[in-house]
C-alpha cells in the first residue's frame, strides 16, 4: 500500500515538473509563432497575395506583444528568449516589410528603392541592437520611465512603413500606392526607430479591473470594427498612433521637468536642514553615588 501511495506521489511530481518546463517554453513558442508568420508574408508577397502578406505580418505584431508578457507572468525571462525575440522581430519587422513595399511599389524605383528598403530594415536592426544593449546594462530607470519606449517600437515601425498598403485595402485607391508616398513612409518609420524620441508603450494602458471597465468596453469596440471593417480599422489606428508621437515626447518631457525640480525641491530642504544649527546638548554631571 505504501508503494502504490509513493509511486502515486512521484507521477504527480513528474507532471508538475513537465507542466513547469512546458510553461517555460510558451514565450520562445509565440517567438517562433511570431517568426512563422513573418516569413510565411514574404512568400505570400511573392505571390502577389499582398493582403494576406500584410495580414501575417499584423498577426506577427500581435504574437510578438504577447511573449514578453507571457514571460513576466510566469517568471521566467531569460537572455536566450531576449535574444530570439530580437532575431524574430528583425526578420518580422525588418525584412519582411522592406521586401513586401520594395516587390509591390518600390520596384519601379530600381536601385532608389532598393535602396530605401535596406534604409528600413537596417534602422530596425540598429533600433534592435540598441534595446538589446540597455538590456544587458540593466540600467534602474523610476517606474514611470518604463511606460515610454525610445524611439519607435519594431512592430510599430512595420505598421507604419505598410501604412500606404494599408490605407489602399481600405479605400481601393491607386494613390496610396504612390511611390514618393511609400518611400516617405518608410523613411520617416525607419528615422523614427532609430531616433532618440520618447514613445507611449503599452505598459502605459492599466486595467483597473471591474465588469464594465472603460478599457474592457474600448477594447471591445476595437475587437467589433476589427472584425466588420479590418482595413478601415487599422488605418484609423494607425493615423492616430502617428499623430501621439509628438505627443508622447510632450509627456516625457514634462513629467521629466517635474522630476527634476522635485528633485532640485528634496536637495534644498536638505540643505536648509543641515545649515541649521544643531541644539546644544546639556551635559548632566555623573552620578558618583553607588547603588546599595
Amino acid at each position: 500500500m505504501k508503494e502504490e501511495v509513493e509511486s502515486n506521489n512521484d507521477n504527480k511530481r513528474i507532471s508538475i515538473r513537465q507542466k513547469s518546463s512546458a510553461m517555460k517554453m510558451l514565450p520562445n513558442i509565440i517567438t517562433i509563432a511570431s517568426l512563422c508568420f513573418g516569413l510565411t508574408a514574404v512568400r505570400f508577397a511573392l505571390f502577389h497575395k499582398w493582403e494576406t502578406a500584410v495580414a501575417c505580418v499584423l498577426i506577427s505584431a500581435l504574437l510578438d506583444s504577447f511573449d514578453g508578457r507571457v514571460a513576466r507572468m510566469i517568471g521566467h525571462s531569460s537572455q536566450f528568449g531576449a535574444e530570439l525575440d530580437s532575431l524574430s522581430d528583425l526578420v518580422c519587422f525588418g525584412v519582411a516589410p522592406a521586401l513586401l513595399i520594395f516587390l509591390r511599389v518600390l520596384y519601379f524605383m530600381e536601385g532608389l528603392g532598393w535602396g530605401i528598403c535596406m534604409f528600413f530594415a537596417i534602422c530596425c536592426a540598429l533600433r534592435l541592437a540598441r534595446f538589446n544593449a540597455v538590456l544587458i546594462l540593466n540600467e534602474e530607470q523610476p517606474a514611470w520611465m518604463k511606460k515610454y519606449f525610445t524611439g519607435v517600437p519594431a512592430p510599430a515601425g512595420a505598421i507604419i512603413a505598410l501604412f500606404p498598403m494599408i490605407l489602399y485595402f481600405s479605400t481601393d485607391n491607386l494613390s496610396f500606392l504612390n511611390p514618393f508616398f511609400v518611400s516617405l513612409c518608410a523613411l520617416f518609420s525607419g528615422i523614427m526607430m532609430i531616433s532618440r524620441i520618447k514613445s507611449f508603450s503599452s505598459k502605459m494602458i492599466e486595467f483597473k479591473g471591474g465588469f464594465a471597465s472603460p478599457e474592457l468596453v474600448v477594447i471591445s469596440l476595437i475587437i467589433i470594427c476589427m472584425i466588420t471593417t479590418p482595413w478601415v480599422t487599422l488605418s484609423c489606428l494607425t493615423f492616430m498612433y502617428i499623430a501621439m508621437i509628438p505627443y508622447g515626447a510632450y509627456c516625457y518631457k514634462q513629467r521629466k521637468m517635474e522630476e527634476l525640480a522635485q528633485n532640485e525641491q528634496n536637495d534644498s530642504i536638505g540643505e536648509n536642514k543641515s545649515d541649521q544649527p544643531q541644539p546644544m546638548q546639556k551635559h548632566l554631571p555623573k552620578d558618583t553615588t553607588k547603588k546599595q
